[in-house]
């Protein structure tokens, strides 16, 4: 099934192999989908498609595992693996794309080690209270000499401000 080293065992999310998600996907930790999602996935952590999975909508997380069949553009912090018998239809973004022979890929690719991705979900999943805010977490890599800044100190002063 898996190639045992390339594949991560903790995962916040699994999407079973008989289960199907009509809407948009958002978590902080790696997500594995065994069954069907219908809709975007942003994660600041990994996605797994496993051999029998499909994802019809947009990835973007930290890296990305591709054993069964993505519609939808893939936008990765690091790299995105299509393996033998994968379909990938969509644009990728990437610092590093490796395809296995017997995959399928069409869409246009970018591959740029000094692409710095922007990942961003929304915090209200940590909002014990039930209280919705504004505010997003957000995965950055602070290269480019420490010049990137994120929004989330002026969104934590904003907060602040609010209460």
């Amino acid at each position: 099934m898996f190639q045992k080293k390339e594949v991560e065992s903790n995962f916040d999310i699994i999407i079973g192999p008989n289960s199907m998600i009509k809407g948009d996907v958002e978590s902080e930790g790696s997500i594995r989908i065994d069954g069907k999602i219908i809709g975007n996935v942003t994660t600041l952590g990994n996605v797994i498609i496993s051999e029998n999975a499909l994802v019809h909508g947009n990835i973007t997380s930290s890296n990305s595992e591709i054993y069964g069949v993505c519609e939808g553009n893939v936008k990765v912090k690091g790299k995105v693996n299509l393996y033998q018998n994968s379909t990938l239809v969509g644009d990728v973004l990437a610092k590093s794309f490796n395809t296995k022979e017997g995959a399928s890929f069409k869409g246009n690719c970018i591959v740029d080690p000094d692409e710095e991705l922007k990942i961003e979900v929304d915090s209200a999943i940590h909002e014990p209270s039930g209280k919705s805010s504004n505010s997003k977490l957000v995965d950055i890599n602070k290269s480019q000499n420490n010049k990137i800044k994120t929004n989330i100190e002026t969104q934590e002063k904003e907060h602040r401000n609010v209460k």
